[in-house]
């Protein structure tokens, strides 16, 4: 084991001892090691940024606390629905308040320093306060209600619906030492998560639902664009034929995506059209510039692009297209019968594809309004 492996892995044995963090759920304490890691690696970024006095590059902190909230509370909140937690909705809600402020915190910060830390202050607080609190009640409740956990737990993981890495295997195995033959371990090993509930993933935890289906379905088919590109990053360098795929589809969907939105925003006289079409120039300027890089050579082009799809994500989706959906919360009809004139008269286009995903990810079996 490299040296700096060893001093981080040692770094969090230290913090996961300090208070009692582990529940007993081995499923649950591995991702909650997880997000111990994120705060360690983050921490170690900024002293080493303090020492150098160069900037701190948060955005790979800021992915892995995307992908560990979004598969961490979808994973826990079936576990609680599934036995009937008492304080369900409450734990739920705290998971909602915490992904807001993680969001709002990207979405004010100005530049990297101030983004890492204050990421950094949210995941402590957080860490002690949700799991320590919060998370240890229900593994209270478990440990006193009769039901079979471990049964339940393992079909999840069989199931592949909620991915372990080696990297995430190897932490939870040498900082909790398991020890596999006790009668209330689970048979924890490394997976691959099915795309379409890594998307509902995403799409539960940060609430990104409109209330507009046409828009509800372009947004659907983007978190598509960012988990298989994410997917390709994480195999390696993505191959031309890859990268170029989904680049096309990024300037199609800006091209039908941003039609649909700007000819609603201007029909129905949405107040901040003007700034929410600027915002629209600006991601279009971001998909050019990762088009260039790619033909330039630049191998990490990939990631960027990634980073910039997931920026949008949060900084965009999350906030500014959910003041769309609540200011026309109350013409939901009206936005119906004008997206279906929309699509009558060949102005967006509505893929086989992207309807089928759509009724997946919102687990709806009505028609699309489109």
């Amino acid at each position: 084991m490299q040296k700096g492996l060893s001093n981080h892995l040692e770094t969090l044995k230290s913090l996961w001892k300090s208070e009692p963090f582990q529940l007993g759920i081995p499923v649950i304490d591995l991702q909650h090691i997880w997000l111990v890691h994120i705060l360690v690696e983050l921490e170690e970024k900024i002293l080493e940024a303090d020492e150098s006095g160069e900037a701190v590059d948060v955005q790979p902190s800021f992915k892995n606390a995307l992908d560990y909230v979004s598969e961490h509370f979808a994973l826990e909140e079936e576990i609680l629905e599934q036995f009937s937690y008492p304080e369900y909705d409450a734990h739920v809600k705290g998971h909602r308040q915490f992904v807001e402020k993680l969001t709002e915190k990207f979405y004010e910060a100005e530049n990297s320093q101030v983004a890492a830390l204050g990421l950094l202050q949210i995941l402590k607080n957080w860490l002690f306060k949700h799991i320590l609190y919060d998370d240890r009640d229900y593994g209270d409740f478990f440990n006193s209600a009769n039901v079979d956990l471990k049964s339940f737990c393992n079909s999840l993981l069989k199931s592949g619906k909620y991915p372990i890495s080696k990297e995430q295997l190897l932490f939870y195995q040498n900082i909790v030492q398991v020890d596999s033959n006790q009668g209330n371990s689970l048979n924890l090993q490394t997976q691959t998560i099915d795309t379409v509930q890594e998307i509902q993933n995403i799409w539960k935890t940060y609430n990104l639902e409109t209330g507009i289906p046409i828009i509800d379905l372009q947004h659907i088919w983007l978190l598509k664009m960012i988990v298989d590109l994410d997917h390709a990053v994480k195999a390696g360098v993505p191959s031309k034929e890859t990268f170029q795929k989904i680049m096309n589809s990024a300037i199609d969907y800006t091209k039908n995506h941003f039609n649909v939105e700007d000819q609603i925003m201007r029909y129905f006289r949405y107040t901040d059209t003007a700034n929410h079409t600027n915002q629209h120039k600006r991601f279009i300027e971001f998909i050019k510039l990762r088009n260039d890089e790619f033909k330039m050579g630049n191998p990490r082009a990939g990631l960027h692009l990634v980073q910039d799809l997931r920026n949008w994500l949060l900084s965009h989706i999350a906030f500014e297209d959910k003041k769309i959906g609540l200011a026309f919360r109350t013409r939901v009809r009206e936005l119906s019968e004008f997206t279906k004139k929309m699509h009558k008269k060949g102005e967006v286009t509505i893929l086989v594809e992207q309807k089928k995903l759509y009724k997946l990810v919102v687990k709806s079996d009505q028609e699309l309004d489109a």
